[in-house]
């Protein structure tokens, strides 16, 4: 390693000076992610309260993050490198390796908004319920005196809930009901859908 540092110019030497430990970075980073450990979703830099590599949900690219300029620094470097060896000049490498380490932060960019779109919290949203006709698990007994179950889908979801219902009889396992209200405690509201 040292005898190939030692055969670089003055702007190859610069650009493995740049390249060596961002590539170094980049793997840590990469393997931590195996992990479960690091992520720049979490990263506030401006301290707003806001993570940064999250464009406030708009789903913008977020170009500035810590991986995405760490791809910038090791692709453009090593691109660099790579551009002054085949004798290019040094102006044109310089300007190339900053054009090729641009599109790397870029392309990173939308590689995190593309995988972040994969992401979902999946917690079940009991309000999305109203409305929504399920089946009856366990018998519910007649005017809020006990509970029975329900089971519904809700978001893509095959659910079972707690339910108690209104009636005036207790509404048996098998029948048909429809959720018109939910509670902050997960229990659901039905009437008895009419044949």
């Amino acid at each position: 390693m040292i005898d190939w540092y030692n055969s670089l110019n003055l702007l190859q030497r610069i650009l493995a000076l740049i390249a060596i430990p961002s590539t170094a970075v980049l793997l840590i980073q990469t393997i931590m992610l195996f992990f479960g450990l690091g992520s720049d979703s979490d990263v506030d830099i401006d301290g707003d309260g806001t993570p940064d590599a999250i464009a406030d949900g708009d789903g913008g690219l977020a170009l500035f993050s810590i991986r995405g300029i760490m791809a910038m620094l090791c692709v453009g470097s090593w691109s660099g490198i790579a551009i002054s060896q085949a004798g290019v000049n040094d102006v044109i490498t310089i300007i190339l390796s900053v054009v090729i380490g641009s599109a790397a932060l870029i392309g990173m960019a939308y590689l995190i908004k593309l995988i972040l779109t994969l992401q979902s919290s999946g917690n079940i949203e009991l309000a999305n319920a109203i409305g929504k006709v399920g089946q009856v698990y366990l018998s519910i007994p007649a005017k809020m005196s006990g509970m029975g179950k329900v089971n519904i889908t809700l978001q893509d979801k095959y659910s079972e809930f707690n339910a108690m219902t209104t009636d005036e009889t207790p509404i048996k396992t098998g029948e048909m009901v429809r959720v018109v209200a939910t509670d902050d405690v997960g229990y659901l509201l039905v009437e008895r859908i009419v044949k």
